[in-house]
């Protein structure tokens, strides 16, 4: 369907190029070569990662690692993989992975942050804002700009709304998780980091008016409810999407139980002060 729908997206640019003869001849023979190769790529590529995961899943694999290894089964090469990353997990999250059971949430080594994160809010608050307004905004620029950036538009407001749906269902599925040695900082498809837990100093829950600000300080994305501060040894580093990276001395991270997660921070040795039972 996700290829179907990018096929009739792409016929329809066609046609409102060639309606005011703005493609002729061979341009339109190597646009429509490079649209059905890029379409052909994506689709087999797709089925082969979705191939791939549903055959660790049946072997015992973890959510995550075995994401990770279909990934780069699929590209067969690290690099390529993590250019490729941000897409694929996009498409997944946003269309596929609506039909998996939740993320195993326990309170004592994983942690959810799908109510306090907001994310669904933010992707209805997107979606609403722009979806029934895009036929409009798309016929003025195409009769006052030409269809190259009507389209254009469309299409990236479009990928913001399956992005922003695929944040949804990456904040159910991937929770934040505390082993022995490391906390697994998620949030949806956006950063990650692996912190060792010698690394964090200390850490204390969040008043919900206090104002956090400055440098070396590292917010959950915009639409989270922050409700504990982490404080690190040294600048920890943070993984987001599109190889894009970022180093913090303090994180403040959204969980929807904070206070048994402060608790099992105590129970490994941590500083962790505020342990009422707030944010649940």
């Amino acid at each position: 369907m996700f290829c179907l729908g990018v096929g009739l997206a792409i016929l329809l640019l066609y046609y409102s190029a060639l309606r005011q003869q703005q493609l002729t001849g061979y341009e339109v023979a190597a646009l429509a070569l490079v649209t059905l190769a890029a379409l052909g790529f994506d689709y087999l590529k797709l089925g082969q990662f979705l191939t791939a995961y549903r055959a660790r899943k049946a072997a015992g694999c973890a959510h995550d690692p075995a994401l990770q290894a279909a990934l780069l089964a699929t590209v067969r090469s690290p690099r390529l993989a993590k250019l490729l990353e941000t897409e694929l997990l996009t498409l997944y999250y946003a269309f596929f992975a609506k039909f998996e059971p939740g993320g195993d949430v326990n309170n004592d080594t994983r942690f959810s942050y799908t109510r306090s994160s907001n994310a669904h809010d933010v992707f209805l608050f997107v979606a609403l804002s722009q979806l029934p307004f895009l036929p409009f905004i798309h016929v003025f620029l195409e009769y006052a700009k030409g269809p190259g950036p009507a389209w254009a538009v469309s299409f990236l407001t479009l990928w913001s709304v399956v992005w922003y749906l695929a944040q949804v269902e990456a904040a159910r599925l991937r929770p934040i998780e505390l082993t022995d040695a490391h906390l697994k900082y998620r949030f949806g498809l956006i950063w990650t980091a692996e912190i060792p837990l010698g690394e964090i100093r200390r850490a204390r829950s969040i008043d919900a008016s206090e104002v956090l600000v400055g440098d070396g300080l590292f917010l959950s994305p915009l639409g989270s409810t922050r409700n504990v501060l982490l404080e690190f040894e040294a600048p920890v580093r943070f993984s987001g999407p599109w190889l894009l990276e970022r180093r913090a001395k303090k994180a403040a991270i959204s969980l929807d139980n904070p206070s048994h997660f402060l608790e099992q921070l105590t129970l490994r040795g941590i500083l962790a002060t505020g342990r009422q039972n707030f944010g649940s």
